[in-house]
């Protein structure tokens, strides 16, 4: 048995010890866990040197065919398309005043509206640097981007629609008076002021940078790109405001007549604003299939940080002198997204 052991039996002679061990272990209290834990990690380790040798000479020529397997060659450039969304909160401060009968149906509000743009873009690859670390490769982007939505209202105060015009309770009161008590003027519907925000199709993105390839499998690749960014957008805003004013009120109010005389007055105007922001991006990108050749596939997503370098308020009056409106944007904004893109890579 002994000159078994020493001719063909390290392993076995490892195993044993091992198993001494995990005896000796139990016995003491509070080691016994880490002491078990060592155990089967040196129980592991002996059954694999074990069965090394039985299995060398499959792994040996397991070895000679990845050898003589052919080397797929990484491609120079690489042009792509690609098709996804961003999406990003429109921060603004809305500020509306009535010049007619302030303060009604006047202030400033704060609005921050979801928009979920959809993007059609393209992106250039140069040949990599193969002897940095990573093999970066610079690359250019850009694109366009639609809106999915219609507008979004960004300020609103009282209700100023057409579906609930002032003009209808003034005749019901020249009619019949004020048989409900009403605070008039204000009492009167469909008063008030109202502000909405329309990104204007399409805006335009551009981006350079550097991207890093980091391989985490035989046919997966890690692309890290940060990049430099510019964004363009042009943005429409309409206000409109709707109050109601009485001339010549009378001195007595318990004298309610339809003599009292009430005026409505409508003002709205439009702007539109082009927006210019720079700043900086983050893509990280998963090439799948990576030597699948000519077309490679790749899933992407990103964050830009972008910083408003054109005006950031823009004001717009009606022209009758019944208000005045100010849209105020956030200096930064912080934009989301993903999607898929496809490359070409050549034949081999």
């Amino acid at each position: 048995m002994a000159s078994l052991i020493r001719t063909g039996g390290a392993g076995l002679a490892r195993e044993a010890e091992s198993d001494r061990a995990v005896r000796r272990a139990t016995t003491r209290g509070s080691a016994a866990p880490a002491l078990s834990a060592a155990a089967g990690l040196a129980l592991l380790f002996a059954l694999a040197c074990f069965a090394g040798p039985a299995h060398a000479e499959e792994v040996e020529a397991e070895s000679d065919e990845a050898s003589e397997a052919p080397e797929v060659s990484e491609p120079g450039w690489i042009p792509s398309i690609d098709v996804g969304f961003e999406t990003f909160d429109y921060n603004v401060d809305t500020t509306v005043v009535n010049f007619v009968n302030p303060p009604r149906w006047t202030g400033t509000q704060q609005e921050a509206e979801r928009q979920l743009m959809f993007r059609l873009g393209g992106e250039l690859l140069t040949p990599a640097f193969a002897d940095l670390p990573g093999r970066p490769r610079l690359f250019v982007q850009g694109g366009a981007q639609f809106r999915t939505f219609s507008s979004d209202d960004i300020f609103a105060v009282g209700d100023p629609t057409i579906f609930a015009e002032p003009e209808t309770d003034i005749r019901a009161y020249y009619r019949q008076g004020n048989d409900t008590g009403q605070d008039l003027p204000v009492g009167f519907v469909g008063q008030g002021s109202d502000t909405f925000a329309r990104f204007q199709d399409p805006s335009w993105y551009a981006a350079v940078g550097v991207a890093f390839s980091v391989p985490i499998a035989s046919d997966l690749l890690l692309q890290i790109k940060p990049s430099v960014e510019y964004s363009f957008e042009k943005i429409y805003f309409a206000s409109k405001l709707t109050t109601v004013d009485e001339l010549n009120p009378h001195e007595d109010p318990d004298f309610d007549t339809p003599t009292r005389t009430f005026v409505v007055h409508r003002g709205s105007s439009a702007s539109t604003t082009e927006d210019h922001s720079v700043g900086a991006g983050l893509e990280l990108a998963l090439v799948l299939f990576k030597r699948l050749r000519p077309i490679r596939v790749s899933l992407y997503t990103e964050a830009r940080f972008l910083w408003l370098v054109s005006g950031r308020t823009t004001t717009f009056a009606d022209s009758t002198g019944v208000a005045s409106f100010t849209v105020e944007r956030d200096a930064l904004g912080i934009k989301g997204g993903g999607g898929l893109r496809i490359s070409w890579v050549g034949f081999d």
